[in-house]
């Protein structure tokens, strides 16, 4: 068998000693995107994080100078510390230790963990390949929550300044099991990189599932991948405020049969106390493509005050106020923002034609650019969307032109944007009836043959006549990015698991 090469790493045949030629040790080239993004955002956080350590240290020397005392040196070294949870080959961990460099804005330290001591033996095979030196990487053969409980950073035995400062889960199927330790491992300011790949579960196939491993209940609706993002996020975010954590998105991605987050966490037990507010309930009616959204909390900040109170209620009844359909209930999810605007910036930046070369191992860049640059222009602020074909069809009317509905919301003075893996959805903050009165607007103009729910058309205009229908500008074709690419070939997904069991790699 061939030897992989990803970046600039080159990991060893996976099924080298199985005489049925399945893999014995996990490998999927279809998360090479992952580990390229990954790469990035690595690269960028390393920075803001050498920063920040900075700061902190000139901040410690003036106050001690301030009141004529020592500084203590007993700060770690510089770069960042990193665990890969679940590391299986250890390709991931191989393309970090290479190509993010050493020093206060690289790498201080990677520990390579998996359960399965074929795996172990294969990485420590691969890292010897890759000539990484021995005082930078280091494999371990455990369980990732038991690594992760006994490296806790606060508390009675906690790590403090030498915990992680990047903790990766990328778990074969859901990453629920691993998030309660990841929160209680990972450092004050520090980075989860986390990939959860059950889609069936989070895209609403099982509810009840996915209520019992993440805190809320998903619906299949048109919105079905924003709110796999959104609950995976309540679950990390619930968990960390149980510790007196908070979780601040930097970037939220939805990736063809995946999600992948990437959220730092804080010790700040009077931020954790936001949640509540950042947390919603969704009411979606069976019938027409209506929602309304329900917060926890609502909060109001009066200089350094901050008044916390139980949420109004804002959603209808038993009933969907547009076609008197039945409503279904989904969630609790994360209705606070997904994404860091600074921080994206900052990717954008560097994925400009000078900065790549900074990154050679990243192959990945137009796919990288084209989703950034989609996100950079999400509101991610606005939870959920509608998408327009399936307003249309729900209706029975002819297509409405996407840039025309779009450009006339926003001249109506509502914000609205796509989602960065859905060019057709509606992100608003319209209200549903302002949403469904230029429906009903295009109904008039263009008399539909059949009709599918009359009541929604009969129904009298909320807004004011006349309404002008006005068209999206188009963006300067000379500066557009790519930002929804089709993917590198057919049956692009999930390869089958591991079967281990096989001769221990490197035994005698």
């Amino acid at each position: 068998p061939q030897n992989i090469r990803e970046g600039l790493a080159e990991a060893l045949p996976t099924n080298q000693q199985r005489k049925d030629g399945k893999n014995d040790v996990f490998y999927n080239p279809a998360q090479v995107f992952n580990r390229d993004l990954s790469i990035l955002v690595l690269s960028v956080f390393a920075k803001v994080r050498a920063a920040e350590v900075e700061d902190k240290r000139k901040r410690k020397e003036d106050k001690a100078k301030a009141s004529g005392t020592e500084v203590s040196r007993s700060s770690p070294a510089p770069g960042l510390k990193i665990l890969e949870a679940l590391a299986a080959t250890g390709i991931r961990t191989v393309r970090y230790c290479k190509e993010l460099g050493e020093g206060a804005s690289g790498v201080r330290k990677i520990v390579a963990n998996d359960l399965d001591p074929n795996a172990v033996e294969h990485m420590k095979r691969n890292f010897a390949h890759n000539t990484l030196p021995a005082d930078r990487v280091e494999a371990v053969c455990g369980d990732a929550n038991a690594h992760m409980y006994s490296r806790k950073a606060k508390g009675s035995g906690g790590q403090g300044d030498e915990s992680y400062d990047v903790i990766d889960l990328d778990p074969y199927g859901s990453v629920s099991p691993f998030i309660d330790a990841a929160v209680q491992a990972i450092a004050d300011g520090g980075i989860l990189c986390i990939t959860s790949t059950d889609m069936p579960v989070l895209g609403g196939n099982h509810p009840e599932t996915c209520f019992a491993r993440y805190g809320g209940a998903a619906l299949k609706a048109s919105y079905v991948h924003e709110m796999a993002l959104r609950l995976v996020l309540h679950a990390v975010a619930t968990t960390a405020a149980r510790y007196g954590r908070e979780v601040r998105p930097l970037l939220c991605c939805s990736i063809d049969f995946y999600v992948r987050l990437f959220v730092r966490v804080f010790d700040s037990p009077a931020r954790a106390k936001r949640h509540a507010s950042k947390t919603a309930m969704v009411h979606q009616c069976v019938q027409c493509e209506s929602f309304f959204m329900q917060k926890f909390g609502e909060l109001s900040e009066e200089g350094k005050e901050v008044k916390f109170k139980p949420a109004k209620v804002v959603v209808p009844g038993i009933e969907c106020p547009e076609c008197k359909g039945r409503l279904k209930l989904g969630g609790p999810f994360h209705c606070g923002n997904m994404y860091d605007s600074d921080f994206l910036e900052k990717c954008v930046e560097a994925c400009s034609a000078d900065s790549q070369p900074n990154l050679p191992g990243v192959t990945s860049w137009k796919k990288i650019l084209g989703m950034l640059t989609a996100m950079r222009e999400e509101h991610g602020d606005l939870a959920l969307y509608y998408r327009l074909p399936q307003l249309c069809k729900s209706l029975k009317l002819h297509p409405v032109p996407l840039r025309q509905f779009r450009g006339t919301l926003m001249a109506l003075g509502y914000r609205v944007s796509h989602f960065h893996r859905e060019p057709e959805a509606i992100k608003t903050d319209a209200p549903n009836e302002v949403v469904f009165d230029l429906m009903r607007l295009w109904a008039e103009e263009h008399p539909p043959k059949n009709v599918a729910l009359p009541e929604v058309l009969k129904k009298e205009l909320t807004l004011e006549r006349p309404i002008v229908w006005t068209t999206e500008e188009e963006a300067n074709r000379s500066t557009r990015v790519p930002r929804f690419l089709p993917n590198p070939e057919k049956n692009w997904g999930p390869k089958p698991r591991a079967k281990s069991g096989g001769v221990i790699l490197g035994a005698d």
